[in-house]
């Protein structure tokens, strides 16, 4: 039987993790679930979050534009597409507190103090 690797164990609700982002330290996850291939948790920033939160809050205002509409107008749609590419380009990884496991993500989305994200 071969071993899992790190990325082949979840997360476990309750886990603290470091959220690096272009390799800098800009906060701390608290793990809460995984569902499919998407995990999520409580986000707290740190101040070198600062740099990358407008972004996120873009994101995050564009998400929630057009709520009482099932569509969004085809310009917030394209705002959204151009800042889902930005947050892309974003290399984040999570560093799990207990074990120092390196998670890198492939995608991830923080909105407020929730944060979701994917595993490469």
């Amino acid at each position: 039987m071969i071993p899992a690797q790190p990325q082949d164990v979840p997360f476990v609700a309750g886990a603290l993790a470091e959220l690096r982002l272009n390799g800098k330290r800009v906060g701390t996850v608290e793990v809460r679930g995984t569902s499919d291939s998407w995990s999520w948790g409580y986000f707290q920033p740190e101040p070198a979050f600062e740099e990358f939160a407008p972004l996120f809050g873009i994101w995050s205002l564009l998400m929630h534009a057009d709520e009482e509409s099932r569509r969004l107008s085809r310009a917030a749609s394209e705002e959204l597409r151009v800042a889902e590419c930005e947050i892309d380009a974003i290399r984040a990884s999570l560093l799990l507190e207990t074990s120092e496991d390196l998670r890198h993500l492939r995608q991830i989305n923080i909105d407020g103090s929730l944060i979701e994200w994917k595993e490469v």
